[in-house]
């Protein structure tokens, strides 16, 4: 397995904006693919405010933690933005402390986390999405990504300056990934082929929607690119939510 790390960027001139279409409500997809299962065991609190949920690992109706893992239960962060398994091949996304990509028919293990190096410690890029494509599977995380092909399972490591605050990225087209930001009104590309970050100016009009609190992933439909995300405005200790799809 080959892995291929990015530290440096450069930063080349604006291309194509953000397309948005104001929609009144969500859609809702759902994942055809029912192999992999995980089954939640419980949750502890080792200290005030401190919360740590587990699970086990279930493959075709059979257990297989224990096997694949060496413990009876995973420690694991699972919510709507993280997507567990393939609609149409045999993967899963396992989103342990120890994030992995699973071949479910082989039982490869491909690791998928992300350290950093600053002042002198290292740390754990925070994860915040998964999402697979026809022929890829992406890990987005606070502020790097990790683009896997399926085929030879080789990993890349997108790593973005210290000032990224990623709330998701997806595929704008086969070269080109496109990363929003959650508590700002910025976006960004990555070219996949040439390693260059791409900014733009402004995803919405301030002008029309101003006082913008954060951006809000809420859906993706499989090999697509476009995505549904919620804006929320701040005005009078109050928040207003409009939906977009973007594209």
């Amino acid at each position: 397995m080959k892995q291929t790390n990015v530290f440096s960027y450069q930063i080349s001139p604006q291309t194509g904006m953000i397309q948005l279409t104001k929609i009144e409500r969500l859609s809702s997809f759902e994942n055809p693919n029912q192999k992999v299962n995980l089954k939640y065991l419980g949750w502890e609190e080792p200290y005030r405010g401190f919360e740590l949920f587990y699970y086990a690992l279930f493959i075709n109706g059979i257990d297989q933690t224990e096997a694949l893992f060496s413990t009876n239960r995973l420690e694991c962060r699972l919510d709507e933005n993280i997507q567990i398994e393939h609609p149409t091949r045999n993967f899963a996304f396992i989103p342990s402390l120890e994030p992995v990509l699973l071949d479910t028919s082989n039982f490869t293990k491909i690791p998928l986390k992300v350290l950093f190096r600053e002042n002198g410690t290292n740390y754990s890029d925070q994860l915040k999405g998964s999402f697979f494509y026809a022929d890829y599977h992406l890990t987005i995380n606070s502020r790097s990504l990790i683009l896997t092909n399926l085929a030879t399972l080789e990993t890349n490591k997108i790593k973005f300056p210290a000032d990224a605050a990623i709330e998701w990225a997806y595929f704008k087209n086969p070269s080109q990934i496109q990363i929003i930001e959650a508590y700002s009104n910025k976006g960004f590309i990555y070219n996949v082929e040439s390693k260059e970050i791409i900014y733009q100016k402004s995803i919405v009009d301030e002008m029309l929607y101003p006082n913008i609190f954060r951006w809000i992933y809420r859906r993706q439909q499989y090999n697509s690119n476009e995505i549904e995300m919620e804006l929320l405005q701040k005005k009078d200790n109050a928040f207003v939510s409009t939906y977009f799809k973007v594209s």
